[in-house]
């Protein structure tokens, strides 16, 4: 079992409390960290604070050695994740596999999106040499939370655009990732200078404490989790008059018309259900099908999930998904599905424990939405059937809308959904849980104010400069 320290500036620091991480699989200890007090949290802030903070670094080589150090060490991440996730073999080297690229390509990614100034004219008094510069400079001090639910890549994103921006990072992963976590620390202590590791933070602490701190001391707070935690979060920091960034839970709705190959829209449906054992932001959660094809699209996504093998995951271990996080899952799942006609999924939890369970498929009628304010985390997929324009309620009714995608081969159709779509992330004709590493994030509700913005400017402040230029 892996003994996790938190980094400080390039020391390992030991916490006085003790939490052992269950491994999801087998409810063995998977890891242990030791997570750090509310006084040696606020130490930490302060210290971090008093850093100065310097230009956007411009030398990638840190970085291709991490990639290296990845690779070399690739299946005892793999396997970690495993244990920390509970996610099957091929999903936790999808992880693995993303942040090696994440790392390989940073500076071929901040070459493709354009991260310098912009100079406009200065229209109001013409004739004069006055120019608008839009420039900006690093944020200062940052933290930043990070769920449990994409263990590795969703931290190296963190840390690259926070220290490759020139901010100081505080980070506070998951506690229940620890394991991989402890080996993504030793990485980057045989990875990066002693300069950069000076910016570098990563504190396992009570994330309550975690937040306050960072409303108290840093110039940004970067919430990433629960949803029932961002309006509160959002409100304190307008009190505080710190910047604070939003991101909450979501799922994807996909809307199938009449026109596309149904069952490799039914296969793809399908990925996107258990993928990750069904526990990431943008899992399908809804497909609106049109009614014409219904019936052959319900016929050949049963046909997928049925076949599905879930058992205990593990290195060389045969499963087409794994278990969930938690029982307490497993047990609101299993109540949402009670209230709905249920074309496949068992009412109960599978022989290998509480936190397992088939994939859930429910039947809705097309103009219950309710199904879409359901508070679930996994495997559960609604399916319906539409006429004409009744797909355009379903996307107007889902609050939760981090991704809509459409299956179609009519132009004109997949038109008029990206006009109709709200959601700050629109896929066509591809799997919508497949994600890019360097897609530019962003929410709307229930989110708050996030704008979609590559990650890199996310870690900056804009602001105008107004002088004569030549």
């Amino acid at each position: 079992m892996i003994k996790a320290q938190s980094l400080a500036a390039g020391k390992l620091v030991t916490g006085k409390h003790i939490q052992k991480n269950i491994n999801p699989a087998d409810g063995t200890f998977a890891s242990q960290s030791n997570l750090l007090s509310d006084n040696e949290l606020t130490g930490i802030f302060k210290q971090a604070k008093a850093i100065r903070i310097n230009n956007a670094k411009t030398d990638f080589s840190e970085l291709l050695k991490l990639a290296q150090f990845l690779k070399k060490n690739f299946f005892e991440f793999v396997d970690q994740i495993i244990k920390d996730s509970g996610f099957i073999q091929k999903d936790a080297e999808d992880l693995v596999n993303c942040s090696m690229e994440f790392c390989a390509d940073y500076s071929l990614h901040l070459k493709q999106i354009s991260t310098n100034d912009i100079v406009t004219s200065f229209s109001f008094n013409k004739g004069t040499n006055q120019k608008i510069k839009l420039t900006s400079s690093p944020c200062g001090l940052i933290a930043v939370t990070t769920p449990r639910n994409t263990p590795l890549i969703t931290e190296l994103t963190v840390i690259v655009h926070a220290l490759w921006s020139g901010n100081v990072l505080v980070l506070r992963p998951s506690p229940g990732v620890a394991g991989t976590i402890s080996l993504l620390i030793n990485g980057l202590l045989k990875s990066f200078s002693p300069d950069t590791l000076s910016k570098l933070y990563i504190i396992f602490s009570d994330a309550k404490n975690f937040v306050n701190a960072g409303l108290e001391y840093s110039n940004l707070l970067h919430y990433v989790g629960s949803t029932k935690y961002l309006e509160s979060t959002l409100i304190a920091g307008i009190k505080k008059g710190v910047k604070v960034l939003v991101d909450g839970d979501g799922c994807s709705l996909v809307v199938v018309d009449s026109t596309c190959d149904l069952k490799e829209a039914a296969r793809t449906c399908y990925q996107g259900v258990v993928r990750c054992n069904g526990q990431i932001c943008i899992t399908v959660r809804v497909i609106i099908i049109e009614e014409s094809v219904y019936e052959d699209f319900r016929s050949h996504f049963l046909n997928f999930i049925k076949k599905t093998d879930v058992q205990p995951p593990g290195l060389n271990k045969q499963s087409d998904m794994g278990p969930l996080f938690t029982s307490s899952q497993t047990e609101s799942i299993l109540k949402v599905a009670r209230k709905y006609k249920l074309l496949h999924g068992k009412k109960t939890p599978l022989s290998y424990g509480p936190n397992y369970i088939s994939p859930m498929v429910a039947e809705l009628e097309p103009t219950d939405h309710n199904f879409l304010k359901e508070s679930v985390f996994g495997p559960i997929v609604g399916i319906t059937s539409f006429k004409k324009d009744g797909w355009k309620r379903w996307l107007e009714e889902n609050t939760i809308n981090l991704t809509d995608a459409v299956f179609s081969k009519d132009e004109d159709f997949i038109k008029e959904f990206l006009a109709v779509s709200k959601s700050p992330r629109r896929v066509v004709n591809l799997d919508p849980t497949i994600e890019s590493v360097f897609e530019p994030w962003g929410a709307f509700l229930p989110s708050g104010w996030n704008d979609v913005s590559y990650w890199y400017s996310k870690y900056r402040n804009y602001y105008q400069l107004v002088r004569n230029l030549k």
